[in-house]
């Protein structure tokens, strides 16, 4: 099964979930409760820790973390394991098939969005690279139900000052592009149910330039 956030980021081959941790997990768990899923593909943009990482490029993820910059700035903790490693590539794919596949990405999931240039270096270099507002919810409610899930995401801005900005000049574009990867969304679909894994021909997930 393959959902996205809606609201504006809405793809006709994806079930739209809603926007942010707590609607998102609310609608997905209702869906996984009534309908058997043998999957979940998660698609959607995302905002880039560094500017190292390239607008309009693809990445692939199973891991997923929830910090806010609170935490960060040690104002704030929390009594929740706010990490998700379900390692489903490595499990689920074989090592000629993730050879075709985008690069991979730890995601950071918030209902806020990241400004500050300076936490935003911080995630970074702990190895977090991107940040969408539901991929950690997706994660948990996979976890909950046992189905395996990957998320697939375009990079539509920076996370700075003028992150809102740049993700509305973006989104056309980075929407486009997901729409391009279609084939391959599927095709991971197919395969993290069990149901194919035969290598496809490579795709161009990262060759876009900066700026529309």
């Amino acid at each position: 099964m393959i959902v996205c956030a809606g609201n504006g980021e809405d793809f006709a081959f994806a079930k739209s979930i809603g926007v942010g941790l707590v609607e998102s997990a609310m609608r997905l768990s209702q869906i996984c409760a009534r309908e058997s899923v043998d999957s979940i593909i998660f698609i959607g943009s995302a905002g880039a820790y560094s500017q190292n990482t390239h607008i309009f490029d693809v990445y692939i993820a199973d891991s997923a973390t929830q910090i806010e910059l609170a935490f960060l700035q040690e104002q704030a903790y929390t009594p929740l394991d706010n990490h998700i490693q379900s390692d489903t590539l490595n499990m689920l794919v074989s090592h000629e098939t993730l050879k075709t596949l985008p690069p991979k990405a730890v995601i950071n999931s918030s209902n806020y969005i990241t400004t500050d240039t300076h936490l935003a270096a911080r995630l970074s270099a702990a190895g977090i690279m991107l940040e969408n507002m539901e991929f950690f919810a997706v994660m948990s409610v996979a976890q909950y139900f046992a189905i395996p899930c990957v998320g697939i995401f375009c990079v539509s801005n920076y996370c700075h000052k003028d992150a809102h900005t740049d993700f509305i000049n973006n989104h056309s574009r980075v929407k486009q592009i997901l729409i391009e990867q279609s084939p391959l969304i599927h095709h991971i679909a197919a395969i993290i149910a069990r149901r194919d894994d035969k290598p496809i021909a490579p795709h161009k997930h990262n060759n876009h330039k900066d700026m529309p």
